[in-house]
């Protein structure tokens, strides 16, 4: 605006003036400001216990070494185990000498599963990795609530917490039970502690053996009982039992 004698350095602005436009952003891409990202939050939830730690999160594993270093000595017991067992007639133990006929039958279709099913448990202890909670099954019961027979699920009662740590203490009185037994001890010793041992290795390798492992060892020894049984029907059948030779001797006969 230019007046008399006057230059002024002001401009007036226009009439109509809008605020300034922001230019469309490209197709594809996001406003950052409008964006809200979410962190990670670190803290006492994202911290994660160390199998290898000694906290509460332990699970008490060992190394390669060490399980390979147990399942051989286990395979020492297993022999040593054999030789101080051997004869095992639990049965003919437990039924003593009037019943040895009848007892036979019993030691013949049971005694080999007892003794290399704590075989197997033997290998199966030296075999485990992480903390085991020994427990004993409970079979299932019955009992009456409103004037009806319900049957109880099977239970089981936990005993200890078996660590891999308390192998080598376990192995090493195994083995020092079982010289007895086989070189020192007498008959009737021999027996007690072959009996203590097995009935050690059956409480510890029944917990550590898996239900599919104890399903499909069932379906074979089913198989195997039936063959056991079939062939004694045939021993029976031919004049084969087990006490007709000591009756004939005492003057009885068989009839």
């Amino acid at each position: 605006m230019i007046q008399a004698g006057h230059v002024s350095s002001k401009t007036e602005p226009p009439a109509h003036s809008s605020p300034p436009r922001s230019s469309p952003l490209p197709k594809g891409k996001k406003d950052s400001k409008k964006m809200v990202t979410f962190e990670k939050p670190s803290g006492p939830l994202d911290q994660t216990p160390n199998p290898s730690s000694g906290g509460s999160g332990s699970t008490g594993s060992v190394s390669s070494a060490s399980v390979a270093a147990r399942q051989f000595s286990s395979l020492v017991l297993v022999a040593l185990l054999y030789t101080a067992a051997t004869p095992f007639e639990p049965f003919s133990w437990l039924l003593g000498p009037m019943a040895t006929s009848g007892s036979f039958l019993f030691d013949r279709l049971l005694a080999g599963l007892l003794l290399f099913c704590a075989f197997y448990f033997q290998w199966r202890v030296a075999s485990l990795h992480r903390d085991l909670v020994v427990s004993l099954p409970l079979p299932a019961g019955t009992q009456i609530r409103n004037g009806r027979i319900e049957t109880t699920t099977s239970q089981s009662a936990q005993l200890w917490l078996w660590q891999p740590r308390n192998y080598w203490p376990f192995a090493v009185s195994e083995a020092a039970l079982l010289v007895v037994a086989e070189f020192v001890a007498p008959e009737l010793l021999r027996r007690a502690i072959v009996a203590v041992v097995l009935a050690g290795l059956w409480v510890l390798g029944w917990s550590a053996t898996p239900q599919s492992y104890k399903r499909w060892a069932w379906e074979h020894i089913k198989v195997y009982l039936f063959v056991l049984v079939l062939d004694e029907i045939r021993r029976i059948g031919w004049g084969g039992g087990g006490g007709g030779g000591r009756r004939a001797a005492r003057g009885r006969g068989r009839w």
